[in-house]
């Protein structure tokens, strides 16, 4: 009895866990069909492994019909090579790893080609990648000790329990490569060339100019005011197009003594009081009181200080740049740069670790903090 879509029983078209891989299944059945067989092998295995077979009479037959179906086309020999492949357990883990992983590469590499036009085709592609790889599970049964993974993978799993490792990171990679998409969240193919373009442009803008050096040297060659570090008094620079700054003159009257202008600015006179007089006997009838160096007031008259606030003191001391020089611009230039390589690092480690390539992640997160310190010791000294 051949297996179809029609022949599939309620409860199991209703089963998610199955139901995709009968449909694979059927799709390989004629274009691959060592897949396909094991694509039922899958189904088979989950069946009576959770004894649905003796819950449901209809899925009774169900499951006897796909074994008999499975052993005819093991023992058919129509086609001497399937047999080969379908009797040898070796071999067969071979061929289906070769397609799986073959489909696992052609799905990442239209993520990364991913234009927005193939939305729907993309999805059911990386589903059906994801019921593949999920189905080289039926290799991994108690009588697959002898199987040698390494040579199924090139080397990558040396045993069964690297390579259960290894189907379970690769189908996690498909299944947020897969959510990614029906988010909307992978970049547009042309989106991507565009960003390295405006990112070579930012590179570009933000590079130190070698002869930075040499153009201020020539501006202050042609005006010496220019000259910041020459700079000893007030009157050291003056704009072209503005008169000299004039300071008041001296008073035309003495300390102490009234002006006869009202209009006149009036200087405080010479002090009444010496360093050594008892100053406890001033104001002894008004609120404020005097105290001599060796007296302090009663504790219960103490003025609260008030209290420093450390944040706005340190956001004051960051407002007061210091005058660019010659000596401190390529410095400034230098600091551009390096930030703008501490985010490229920072952005190719997010990069990795969309692919969980945990390494590279570690790599370029590391060298950014490098280049990161790097900038705050210059900063420092």
């Amino acid at each position: 009895m051949s297996i179809n879509l029609d022949s599939i029983p309620g409860p199991i078209k209703k089963d998610n866990n199955i139901t995709p891989f009968i449909a694979r299944a059927l799709e390989l059945q004629s274009v691959h069909p060592v897949v396909s067989y094991y694509c039922k092998v899958y189904v088979l295995e989950y069946i009576l492994s959770n004894r649905l077979h003796t819950t449901d009479k209809e899925i009774e037959a169900f499951t006897i019909a796909l074994l008999e179906d499975t052993e005819s086309i093991k023992n058919s020999l129509d086609d001497e090579d399937l047999h080969k492949i379908l009797t040898n357990r070796q071999l067969s883990l071979n061929v289906v790893f070769a397609f799986v992983f073959k489909l696992f590469l052609s799905s990442l590499e239209d993520i990364s080609n991913y234009d927005g036009s193939n939305k729907i085709q993309l999805a059911g592609k990386l589903r059906a990648a994801i019921n593949f790889m999920t189905s080289l599970k039926v290799f991994t049964g108690e009588g697959d000790e002898s199987l040698d993974f390494s040579e199924t993978t090139g080397g990558k799993c040396e045993s069964k329990g690297e390579f259960v490792a290894f189907i379970k990171d690769k189908t996690k990679v498909l299944k947020y490569q897969l959510s990614r998409l029906i988010k909307n969240e992978i970049p547009l193919k042309g989106e991507d060339e565009e960003l390295a373009k405006l990112e070579e442009k930012v590179d570009e803008s933000t590079k130190p100019n070698e002869n930075a050096n040499e153009v201020v040297t020539s501006l202050i060659n042609e005006d010496p005011a220019l000259d910041i570090e020459n700079c000893s008094s007030p009157q050291a620079y003056t704009p072209h197009d503005e008169k000299p700054l004039h300071l008041p003159g001296a008073p035309k009257y003495e300390p102490g003594q009234d002006a006869d202008d009202d209009d006149e600015v009036k200087l405080p006179g010479a002090p009444k009081f010496l360093p050594d007089d008892d100053l406890s006997q001033i104001n002894k009838d008004s609120s404020i009181k005097v105290f001599t160096p060796n007296q302090r007031p009663h504790e219960h008259e103490e003025t609260p200080t008030k209290p420093t606030n450390s944040r706005s003191a340190s956001a004051n001391l960051t407002r007061q740049h210091e005058p660019i020089t010659k000596e401190n611009l390529q410095t400034i230039l230098n600091t551009g740069e390096n930030i703008t390589k501490v985010q490229k690092h920072a952005k190719f480690a997010i990069s990795a670790l969309n692919y969980e390539d945990i390494e590279t992640a570690e790599k370029e997160l590391l060298q950014g903090l490098e280049v990161l310190r790097l900038i705050k010791e210059n900063k420092e000294t």
